[in-house]
């Protein structure tokens, strides 16, 4: 049988939309979910519901505890390797979470992995360290899962491709790499 491709749900907005738009099960259902120590431990902790104006508390360590996805969690070492790999008026852009993500990224040199994420500096990051190919839009990710959804210009495919460029761009000028 084969490996389920794993799905990076890098920052808490990506999260927050899988829930918002009803997916989350179907996203834990047809990948193997990987979430960011950091984002499971501090950022996605709640969201404001768009329809109601409540705030909905997530509970992703309970998540990880009965196995339906995985954290990651990189020693302060990786997440130092990763922003030294980047100059630092781009490096303030990579908050801590992304750097966790794109440290496992790195580690995890796997051609079925795709990371998801709805920050353009991310994006864009990891088009400058040469992983354009992994980057995946949450509508994309809903998508191949059988779960078409209208999500905001951040989660959808035009977003990645705008920002990849820019990386790309960056790379071949060097703007931003140390």
């Amino acid at each position: 049988m084969a490996k389920r491709p794993r799905l990076l749900l890098l920052d808490a907005n990506a999260v927050f939309a899988a829930f918002r738009h009803g997916a989350w099960e179907a996203l834990c259902a047809s990948y193997e979910v990987v979430v960011p120590s950091i984002v499971v431990r501090t950022e996605a902790m709640f969201y404001e519901s768009r329809e109601t104006g409540r705030r909905v508390h997530l509970d992703l360590p309970a998540l990880v505890e009965s196995g339906v996805i995985v954290e990651y969690e990189a020693t302060a070492a990786e997440i130092r390797a990763v922003l030294a790999r980047f100059r630092p008026p781009f490096r303030q852009r990579v908050d801590p979470g992304e750097a966790e993500a794109i440290a496992y990224l790195l580690a995890h040199e796997d051609p079925a992995l795709r990371f998801v994420t709805a920050d353009g500096s991310a994006i864009e990051a990891v088009a400058m360290l040469g992983f354009s190919e992994s980057a995946m839009c949450l509508a994309d990710a809903l998508r191949l899962c059988g779960h078409e959804r209208t999500l905001l210009r951040q989660h959808r495919p035009e977003f990645i491709r705008e920002h990849l460029e820019i990386g790309r761009r960056r790379f071949v000028t060097r703007e931003g790499l140390a």
